[in-house]
């Protein structure tokens, strides 16, 4: 008798253990519990602590499940070329269908990107592009060089047309942060001559390393108005600088943020507003242009049809989808990344 129960006790555990496993693997693959996966499509970033790429994760796995894919959203904690590229040779490993990349360095990570595209492994840059021989697609808002027109615009209406102001950016060696900074020089001569940009300065995705560079520009340009942020991690750092040495009023932070990190900006003054975009969007653009290409979708140039996304063209193996966001103190409230 007790022999029996022994029997029946462990194959009650071994129904249980299986099916506690099987929720598990359920858990965040992005597919339905019971539907076949048509594959995994890996989506990287390369500073995975910043609330900007984290808030991506959620709307990109919903846009691989709609399409019946898994979706792995990972990322070096912080910019770190060496590790990125271990992490996408991993994800080469792991047989993904695609790599949807958001790289801080355009050109190291390129002879690892073609090697996934030699395995048949599609690739899609997305938030800062690679240089073209790397990936299949870029997935993007628009060129991100032109950006810099409405944070100059932005910036305008917070301090007028004239005076000093300071540039922050991510990663001073990145061609595409550079090219914005030279869009914005560029327009700013075309149409504000009488603003001048006294100082360029990197913060490589560190909120520290931004505050002190924030902290040594007030000292060293005691006539500025304005420091602008060109990534979105720079506009918190930069206020709390602003307000620590008692600028409050005298000095604005301007140029990109996420609102939940321009909320305590606006609270104290240094800020009238941001500009930028939803990530989760520009996450779940970059998985179904992958999807498209794994599945060999028809992407023509101009209007292209990317699902949810009405205004999305095509410019050659640029894919934009035309979207961007100004916040305010008056509307910051209505978002919530």
């Amino acid at each position: 008798m007790k022999s029996r129960k022994l029997v029946l006790s462990i194959i009650l555990l071994i129904a249980f253990t299986l099916s506690l496993a099987a929720c598990g693997q359920d858990q965040g693959t992005g597919t339905d519990k019971g539907s076949e996966s048509k594959g995994t499509i890996a989506v990287l970033n390369y500073v995975s602590s910043a609330p900007y790429f984290a808030c991506g994760e959620e709307k990109a796995i919903q846009a691989g499940k709609d399409a019946g894919y898994d979706v792995i959203y990972t990322g070096t904690p912080e910019v770190d070329t060496p590790k990125f590229i271990s992490l996408i040779q991993d994800m080469i490993q792991k047989d993904v269908k695609a790599l949807c990349v958001a790289s801080g360095d355009s050109t190291s990570v390129v002879p690892v990107l073609k090697e996934a595209r030699e395995k048949g492994i599609k690739v899609v840059s997305w938030d800062l592009d690679v240089a073209e021989e790397g990936r299949d697609l870029y997935a993007g808002i628009m060129d991100l060089a032109e950006l810099g027109v409405p944070m100059v615009e932005e910036m305008v209406k917070t301090i007028g047309d004239e005076g000093e102001f300071a540039i922050i950016t991510g990663v001073l060696t990145n061609e595409f942060l550079q090219a914005r900074i030279n869009r914005i020089l560029e327009y700013i001569e075309e149409k504000y001559p009488k603003l001048e940009c006294v100082a360029v300065e990197g913060m490589d995705e560190d909120p520290e390393k931004c505050f002190a560079v924030a902290q040594n520009i007030i000292a060293a340009y005691p006539n500025i108005k304005a420091i602008m942020s060109n990534v979105s991690t720079g506009m918190g750092p930069i206020g709390k600088a602003i307000e620590q040495e008692g600028m409050i009023g005298k000095i604005y932070v301007t140029g990109q943020s996420t609102p939940n990190l321009a909320k305590p900006v606006f609270e104290s003054g240094a800020a009238e507003s941001a500009v930028l975009w939803d990530p989760g969007d520009w996450a779940a653009f970059a998985v179904k242009a992958a999807i498209n290409l794994v599945e060999g979708a028809d992407m023509p140039q101009g209007k292209v049809n990317i699902e949810g996304f009405p205004d999305a063209t095509r410019e050659g193996d640029l894919l934009y989808f035309w979207k961007t966001l100004v916040f305010t103190k008056d509307n910051v409230d209505d978002f919530d990344f």
